[in-house]
């Protein structure tokens, strides 16, 4: 396995870094939608804020193959993922809701992240790609035409990257078969973990906007085995032009 470049990854978020956060003059268009959902993106907003322990981490660890271009490029990541804490507040807004200051969830995720070496913290991130990626897609697909839909679809596009990011890292540790096992067992328990949490804490607006659960369930569970494959099997030849993950 060769040594991934993470200095390719620092530049590819570096220029993405400028992007201004869309303002508040943008139309309110989405204001009928049912509360819940507006909580349910109040939730998403505070799960994307903080984040600095993990780069802490990085710039101190120690791992094969993290060096200080992989601490850059997650410190530039985890100020894209404070961004995102920025554009969902504003869709928040447009909805008429409030931003909260703590969830279950949320302080779960936390907590559980703060226990964590920074192998396991990248996992449990990867879990909140998959859900975000899925979840806000199947969002927009249901909310009318607008800022709130093309902010979501937006927030769609950036974690499919940071996907790929986490799953560059962890593939980068888990050389050999007993490793890739390993790997597994801990990404499926912790995937179905997250999962079974954000179905709880999520069903209503999952019910108030026409989404089964069977219907989220299926599509974390794909992306969750998409995630586990570009770990173990990686495509032989794949670079950030190429990447392209399917939505449908």
């Amino acid at each position: 396995m060769g040594q991934i470049n993470w200095l390719e990854w620092r530049d590819f978020f570096s220029r993405r870094k400028g992007r201004p956060v869309p303002g508040l003059h943008a139309k309110r268009d989405a204001l009928r939608l049912p509360p819940s959902v507006a909580r349910s993106l109040a939730i998403f907003q505070l799960g994307e804020s903080g984040g600095g322990t993990v780069v802490e981490q990085a710039r101190k660890s120690r791992l094969p193959g993290v060096d200080a271009h992989y601490a850059e490029a997650m410190d530039l990541f985890v100020r894209e993922e404070n961004r995102h804490a920025n554009v969902l507040a504003l869709c928040v807004r447009l909805l008429g809701g409030e931003l909260i200051r703590k969830n279950w969830t949320a302080r779960l995720f936390v907590f559980t992240r703060r226990l964590m070496g920074l192998r396991l913290k990248v996992i449990v991130l990867l879990a909140a790609e998959v859900v975000g990626i899925c979840y806000y897609h199947l969002l927009a697909t249901r909310i009318p035409p607008g800022s709130v839909q093309d902010w979501l679809n937006e927030l769609v596009a950036d974690e499919k990257s940071h996907l790929y990011f986490h799953c560059r890292f962890l593939q980068s540790q888990t050389p050999g078969r007993w490793r890739q096992w390993v790997f597994v067992a801990v990404w499926r328990s912790v995937m179905f973990a997250a999962a079974i949490a954000v179905m709880i804490d999520h069903r209503a607006a999952m019910h108030d906007m026409g989404l089964s659960r069977l219907t989220v369930w299926r599509r974390w569970m794909r992306y969750s085995r998409l995630a586990e494959r570009l770990v173990v099997q990686p495509p032989a030849i794949c670079t950030l032009r190429q990447l392209e993950l399917p939505l449908a």
